[in-house]
């Protein structure tokens, strides 16, 4: 008896220093967390292992329902909220039975010494360790209310296998929160902790203790609650649950991505903007087109969905199987950086159309022409001549967009990206002109983000995988175009055709309208099809992460079908346009006649008009020209100075310009050229009228390098476009004649180093003039000139 007492004193003494010393321990932040991702629709994407390999989720009490509290007290500790976070006479007892008698060993251990031995892992079945438990519960007791404490416990409690806390058990053996916890399930979860291993659900013997056990508990829970005797049936059907190798693993690359950037303190249940049922349906339809297509080497795809209107993303595809090694499967193709090919031309235009350069049928040239010395070429290495805005971008002609990014300023196309956020790019020098036709690297992600401008009125927007991100500031929303641009470039988007059209008679077109772009990079290495239709931009990226290149990897063929699967997908027949909420009426846009052969305003002698979209004050006003009367000699032929009455008659021709009458007859297509004029034409006579010559070549700003090594050998060619009645052109350089061409041909002029004025003068004695650079390159006998 007196080692008893003297047991007693001892822990009274400890129990009075811990009281008043020990400082208050943290019961949460200790710990680390697992995630829990959930779509938006609440359903469950994946649960996390924590660091220590744990399944655990802190869930505040007010959230666990009253009858798992309830029972787990009624199971565990009936005197909770008596006692002092002890039970003296249990304590004394079970000291008694386990050390003095050796009779067996009792526990009597209160959820507040369960806690305490859970929260510093102590070894209880020791004289030392129980003491340090008594200790570690009155130092408990005096930092934490009841409530807390019993938080504490059914967070850090085991609930067999890996599986910590009554929200990670309900989440992983009934797949629902532990507040949606029913009668059964409460009371199943309520008896696991007192024998985790033994009653572990998962198991057939551990299942048969777990239901023996939890039926115990509800003879006495009735006792207390004879209101839910009632239930007694539904404590007689199988308890059925899911072991946690039965988790759920979806969206494996849009949640490794949000894991990875999510802030390492954050944890616990993760909404992001993901909707299941719409992954599933896509990644179904993305399978099954890349089986469908495997003949023809297509194994990988990626697919990205996005939500213009929330700037969330509904479903993302990284790669067609995740599970596949051998296409590297687990890499995400939305977040991989690519060459979009000329997925970038339609800003492009729309940034044209912004700095009053082009309408939508401005007329454009599709012909030859060299940059410095970039040289760029069509897909198809065939140039069209004369082409419309519209069609140019439709049809994606690579020297129309060329042209046209070279008149870009301020900004240009490497600015306009730099704003948009596109992440690391390289100086502008190294893209030079060959950006809109892929020269860059971009993301799906960062694509996606671009033609969400379209929709949105040229607002660049943060893209979302979260619901609980704050809203937009307006430092976070960037005005990059104008509604109007926006609006026409989506309107000029829609007419491309679909990839495949409707061939059987009575067979239904798409009922909704999309508007969409197509790219591929050099050497086939990747197919793009991005497409705006109703509240959703998709982007569809075809290809080999390994980055072989394959000609099957064309935008149109291997892209295009699938994007257009996946618009009918989620459209299911609805007529959805492709303008988003852009409507017309209240944008500073209006329709104007034009000639149609030119897109210009329609002069005198055009032979026939149609419409076309118009920025009233933005875009370009001019009339057509092409059509022209011109006084001819009814004997001769020839072309007359002047109309004089009775000799000449009026006849209307076209006066292309030479670079596209090249193109025509190269094509095949003859134009009656204007006759030549009478031979007492003066030059003064012959100037008054007609186009003043363009200079294609050399291109100013730019600073042509000469090599020292091969001087001698080095030129740079002198070209221009002139009118239709041009033969001879004839070139000056700093004031010097220094030779003449055909209109069709070159002047390959030897340069030297310095500041010139090159003119030319047509044999009407038209001209026009620009001014360049030459320096002379000494240690790099390597380079070529001339090079931008």
């Amino acid at each position: 008896m007196n080692r008893v007492l003297k047991v007693a004193a001892v822990i009274a003494l400890a129990a009075a220093a811990t009281w008043l010393l020990l400082p208050k321990p943290d019961l949460v932040r200790y710990h680390d967390y697992s995630r829990a991702f959930y779509d938006r629709n609440d359903r469950l994407l994946r649960l996390t292992l924590a660091a220590d390999e744990q399944y655990r989720l802190y869930v505040p009490l007010e959230q666990i329902p009253a009858v798992l509290q309830q029972a787990t007290l009624l199971y565990e500790d009936q005197h909770f909220y008596q006692h002092p976070g002890l039970d003296p006479l249990a304590l004394l007892r079970a000291f008694w039975s386990s050390y003095i008698s050796r009779q067996r060993t009792v526990g009597a251990s209160t959820i507040t010494m369960q806690v305490a031995r859970l929260r510093w892992h102590l070894y209880t079945r020791s004289l030392t360790g129980k003491l340090e438990q008594i200790l570690r519960a009155l130092q408990l007791t005096r930092h934490y209310s009841k409530d807390q404490i019993l938080e504490a416990y059914l967070n850090l409690a085991s609930y067999g296998r890996n599986i910590e806390g009554v929200e990670a058990a309900s989440l992983v053996y009934f797949n629902k929160h532990a507040a949606e916890l029913n009668l059964p399930e409460a009371l199943s979860l309520s008896v696991i902790p007192q024998n985790p291993v033994k009653r572990n659900p998962t198991t057939t013997t551990g299942s048969a203790q777990l239901v023996a056990a939890r039926n115990e508990l509800f003879d006495r829970w009735v006792e207390k609650h004879p209101n839910d005797a009632g239930q007694r049936l539904f404590f007689e059907l199988p308890l059925a649950v899911r072991p946690p190798e039965q988790l759920p693993f979806a969206a494996p690359q849009f949640v490794n991505d949000l894991d990875l950037r999510l802030p390492h303190l954050q944890r616990g249940s993760i909404r992001t903007s993901l909707d299941l049922g719409l992954q599933q349906r896509c990644e179904q339809l993305v399978s099954r087109y890349v089986d469908r297509r495997r003949q023809d080497g297509i194994e990988n795809a990626a697919v990205a969905i996005l939500n213009h209107e929330t700037m969330e993303i509904e479903a993302l595809i990284g790669s067609a199987d995740f599970w596949d090694v051998r296409i590297d499967g687990q890499v995400n193709g939305v977040a991989a950086k690519r060459s979009p090919g000329s997925a970038l031309k339609p800003f492009v235009y729309a940034l044209a159309m912004d700095q009053e350069l082009i309408h939508p049928m401005s007329m454009l040239k599709d012909a030859p022409r060299r940059f410095a010395g970039f040289s760029p070429e069509n897909f198809d290495q065939v140039f069209l001549g004369p082409v419309f805005a519209k069609d140019a971008l439709i049809s994606s002609r690579n020297l129309p967009a060329v042209e046209l990014q070279a008149q870009l300023k301020n900004p240009g196309l490497y600015q306009f990206l730099l704003q948009s956020g596109v992440s690391s790019l390289r100086d502008e020098d190294f893209y030079g002109l060959a950006l809109s036709l892929g020269g860059v690297e971009l993301t799906m992600e960062e694509l996606l983000r671009l033609y969400a401008l379209l929709p949105n009125g040229g607002r660049l927007r943060p893209l979302h995988k979260l619901l609980e991100e704050p809203e937009e500031s307006e430092t976070q929303t960037v005005t990059l175009l104008s509604p109007e641009a926006s609006y026409l470039t989506l309107d000029m988007l829609k007419d491309n055709p679909a990839p495949t059209e409707p061939s059987l008679l009575g067979q239904v077109s798409e009922p909704m309208s999309i508007a969409w772009k197509t790219g591929t990079s050099f050497a086939f290495r990747d197919a793009w099809a991005i497409g705006v239709s109703g509240p959703y931009v998709i982007a569809v990226w075809v290809g080999d992460f390994s980055g072989a290149g394959n000609p099957a990897y064309v935008g149109r063929r291997a892209a295009g079908p699938l994007l257009f699967e996946l618009f009918r997908a989620l459209g299911r027949g609805r007529n959805w346009l492709a303008t988003g909420n852009l409507n017309p009426e209240l944008l500073n846009i209006s329709r104007v006649s034009v000639c149609a052969d030119t897109g210009d305003l329609p002069g005198r002698y055009c032979p026939r008009e149609t419409e076309s979209w118009f920025i009233p004050g933005v875009s370009p006003i001019k009339l057509s020209t092409i059509h022209r009367a011109i006084p001819v000699n009814k004997k001769s032929g020839l072309r007359a100075c002047w109309a004089r009455t009775g000799e000449t008659e009026m006849q209307v021709f076209e006066f292309w310009p030479s670079d596209l009458l090249q193109v025509f007859r190269q094509a095949g297509i003859s134009i009656k050229a204007p006759p030549d004029y009478e031979s007492d034409c003066s030059l003064e006579d012959k100037s008054g009228a007609g186009m003043t010559p363009i200079i294609l070549s050399p291109s100013e700003g730019v600073v042509y390098s000469l090599r020292s090594a091969a001087l001698e050998q080095e030129r740079i060619p002198l070209s221009a476009a002139v009118d239709a009645d041009v033969k001879e052109l004839f070139w000056f350089v700093g004031g010097r004649y220094v030779g003449k061409a055909a209109r069709d041909a070159s002047f390959f002029w030897k340069p030297s180093s310095g500041d010139f004025t090159v003119r030319v003068v047509d044999d009407h004695g038209r001209a026009s003039q620009k001014t360049i650079k030459v320096s002379l390159v000494k240690d790099n006998p390597e380079q070529t000139a001339p090079t931008e």
